[in-house]
């Protein structure tokens, strides 16, 4: 049996042929097809593909042939032939410990072990089977028998066992747990009964168990006393004695409520910092009124109440389902604290909650350690969490205001999408007007350029009529002048003045002429007509002249041209003709948005609060009213003998 254990799973796959001599020492299933074999070396587990073991029973002496096979976990060997030669009496079980079956290496072998009984029952109900939970050597582990015929084995007796070690496993071949299973006829000793009255047992406190004491244990059942702090029936129940809280781990489904004093037995085990009881039963032995919760001040006063009823008011900040139920995050002093409730998302009790109320929650402690447990000393915690009992564990101090952090992002949004709705309107009504002036100006522009034509024509009808014949007069009058030598002196002053009156009115119709036409703008730009006007108004006076152009020079509208052409015109002939002027210097200054001219002067200057009358021209107002009628600014500078500025500034569609 030894060789055959020994082997690899890939050794017993060979299969290697196999015959051996041993007892029956249990049936296996399914019954007709496997039983466990043992010789002086161990136990064999044995299978066939047929019911070839039907005829055989334990103490069996058998003669087996058949080869090896890898077994779902262990090496086991498939039977071929098989043939009784005897009867033996079973081996001696060898001495195990707790330790040794979980190593894995005690599958098929027949073993005793002692232990304390932690549960005793039916494996389902009416059945034949009973298993047995067994404390030994610090672990627990299942053990299964034929109906029991020893009435002595009860929970929290000692006992002793002889049974095949089993293993549960997954598919890769790793075990799981041991389970031991008693082989018929077998029965479990008992070595020390339990109390007949267990809840006659001394009384503990909580904070009593798994402290220190020279005696050793066996893990015996201990006896506490609480009321109830909470419950969950079939599973959990917390109660509250005089030093602590404790959790209590329990199969019993009595019906409890919070307040209930309860006498329980249970096998203390280790918990996450504090102890539990496990396997517990109760009774219940009064009631009292719900116990208050401990009031936590700060994080640091639920490190010493693990499993107990506390209480901390703190600013809810969040809620989200989780898969069996609600979580809270709480703030507490810029510490986090969350808060499970155990119950659908959708519960009615929990829909009046809100992010940012300030709430009082009640619960159990469950304090949160570090990963890291340490080699020995104190298991430093890290934080805890709250398991409330139900949603009215959650009161509502104050609800949140109702400038939420949600409700000022929806507002800012709303503002947002006014403030972008309200620059679309405005860029649209901005865009409307631009591209009604646009169409009014080019109305206008159409408008001018009609007059602007039939001012020409009109100019140019008095230019080859009236002009033409005054010219005409004024020559037949120089030669009347020249043949009437030796007239009369009246008729020679009379002829002066006619030839006076004829040069007057010609040079009345030159200067309509020019007013009225502007031929200067249709042969050149802005900038050359001006130097021509400041070329002829100023030829043969010595005035000094300049003209200085900045930036990108350009054509601009007939209407622009046209009015700017006749400002400058009469700021140049105002200093030529009034200020007496020996400089004159043209700035035109050509920008992206906007025009400008300026006329500067160092003649004899004026008061602008009270200018001398223009004559010939159209003075100051005429300057304003076509300034007004570009939609642009107009500034004159001057004093008595300080000279002249006149500065205008226009702006141009971009």
């Amino acid at each position: 049996m030894e060789q055959i254990r020994n082997l690899t799973a890939a050794e017993a796959a060979g299969p290697l042929p196999v015959q051996l001599r041993g007892v029956v020492v249990d049936e296996s299933q399914p019954r007709e097809r496997a039983l466990i074999l043992a010789d002086e070396t161990g136990e064999i587990y044995l299978t066939a593909t047929t019911n070839l073991f039907a005829p055989y029973h334990q103490k069996d002496l058998l003669e087996i042939t058949g080869f090896t096979a890898p077994g779902e976990f262990a090496p086991i060997v498939i039977v071929t032939t098989v043939r009784k030669v005897g009867a033996a009496p079973l081996p001696a079980a060898r001495p195990a410990s707790y330790q040794q079956l979980i190593t894995g290496a005690m599958d098929a072998q027949f073993v005793e072990i002692s232990g304390v009984v932690r549960q005793w029952s039916p494996i389902e109900t009416n059945s034949d089977v009973w298993q047995l939970v067994l404390a030994a050597n610090g672990g627990t582990f299942p053990v299964r028998i034929a109906s029991p015929q020893n009435q002595n084995v009860q929970v929290d007796a000692e006992v002793r066992i002889e049974a095949i070690c089993f293993y549960s496993f997954n598919q890769k071949r790793q075990f799981l747990n041991p389970v031991l299973q008693v082989p018929q006829g077998l029965e479990i000793q008992v070595d020390k009964l339990p109390l007949t009255n267990p809840f006659a047992a001394p009384l503990r406190s909580s904070v009593s168990l798994l402290q220190f004491t020279p005696k050793v244990l066996f893990g015996h059942r201990v006896h506490v006393r609480g009321v109830v702090t909470c419950f969950q029936p079939g599973s959990l129940v917390w109660i509250r004695d005089d030093s602590s809280g404790l959790r209590i781990q329990t199969r019993q489904r009595d019906q409890l409520s919070v307040g209930d004093e309860l006498d329980v037995l249970g096998f203390p085990g280790y918990g996450t910092s504090t102890p539990l009881l496990e396997d517990a039963i109760y009774r219940k032995t009064g009631k009292n009124l719900p116990p208050s919760p401990l009031n936590l001040t700060d994080a640091s006063g639920a490190y010493d109440n693990q499993d107990d009823l506390v209480a901390i008011e703190a600013k809810l900040t969040e809620i989200h389902p989780t898969l069996d139920g609600i979580a809270l995050t709480l703030e507490k002093s810029g510490k986090v604290v969350k808060a499970i409730l155990k119950e659908s998302a959708n519960s009615t009790a929990s829909r009046n909650w809100q992010p940012g109320s300030r709430v009082r929650v009640t619960g159990i402690c469950s304090v949160i350690f570090e990963d890291a447990r340490p080699v020995m000393g104190i298991w430093q915690p890290q934080s805890f969490q709250i398991l409330l009992r139900s949603a009215d564990d959650v009161f509502i101090l104050q609800p949140p205001p109702w400038w939420t952090t949600k409700r000022i992002a929806l507002l800012l949004s709303l503002v947002a999408v006014l403030s972008l709705a309200v620059t679309a309107v405005v860029i649209w009504l901005a865009r409307r007007r631009l591209k009604a002036q646009a169409n009014l100006r080019t109305q206008a522009e159409k408008e001018f350029a009609a007059i602007l034509a039939e001012r020409n024509r009109l100019a140019r009808e008095i230019h080859d009529t009236l002009a033409q014949g005054l010219t005409a007069m004024s020559m037949q009058m120089q030669i009347m002048e020249k043949h009437a030598q030796g007239a009369s002196k009246e008729l020679m002053e009379h002829l002066n003045i006619s030839q006076k009156l004829v040069r007057l009115n010609l040079k009345e119709a030159r200067s309509s002429i020019w007013n009225m036409r502007s031929q200067v703008l249709e042969s050149g730009s802005l900038t050359g007509a001006l130097k021509n006007i400041l070329t002829q108004l100023t030829d043969d006076t010595g005035v000094t002249t300049g003209v200085e152009v900045t930036g990108q020079e350009r054509r601009l509208s007939p209407v622009i041209e046209n009015n700017v052409l006749r400002i400058g015109q009469e700021a140049i002939t105002n200093a030529v003709k009034y200020a007496e002027a020996k400089e004159i210097k043209l700035l035109l200054n050509f920008e992206k948005t906007q025009f400008s001219l300026k006329v500067i002067d160092d003649g004899s200057g004026f008061d602008v609060n009270n200018p001398r009358p223009s004559e010939g021209g159209f003075g100051l107002i005429g300057l304003r009213e076509r300034a007004a009628e570009l939609n642009g600014e107009l500034q004159i500078r001057s004093a008595p003998n300080q000279g002249t500025e006149v500065y205008l500034q226009i702006p141009l569609a971009g």
